[in-house]
């Protein structure tokens, strides 16, 4: 299992997007998770055009304003994945392996550096926190 995980810093140039699909391509990632994609939106037509036809699924956040935006796609033929949370800043998704059935979950964050989003920031960790059965110190 490849995973990717990528500060893109903006999907809004065709050459960008073609630059980001190449890469995914070439390293036969099964899941990626891609940050400040800077998209409003994202229909599957555009991402294919960004991801490829492999990673058939996928879940998005939109940008706040100028920044932020996630976008975590995965190779259903490979994994089965459930959004278990969806905020502000982070998208949470439990994956199924098909090869083994193990389970687990990752989430991926963004935000961008002002100040008076920092305790929306760090509540929404807290939250994330409380949804997974393993026990964190503190």
């Amino acid at each position: 299992m490849k995973i990717l995980s990528w500060n893109v810093r903006g999907l809004g140039r065709p050459s960008k997007c073609h630059l980001v699909k190449d890469f995914i391509f070439s390293c036969g990632a099964d899941i990626v998770y891609l940050q400040e994609s800077k998209l409003h939106d994202l229909h599957s037509s555009t991402w294919r055009l960004i991801g490829g036809s492999r990673l058939n699924t996928f879940e998005f956040l939109p940008a706040l304003d100028t920044a932020g935006g996630i976008i975590i796609a995965w190779d259903h033929s490979q994994v089965i994945g459930t959004q278990i949370h969806k905020g502000t800043f982070s998208i949470t998704i439990e994956f199924t392996n098909q090869a083994n059935n193990s389970i687990w979950a990752c989430t991926s964050v963004y935000r961008h550096n002002t100040r008076p989003l920092k305790v929306d920031f760090w509540n929404e960790l807290r939250i994330i926190r409380n949804l997974h059965s393993v026990q964190f110190p503190g």
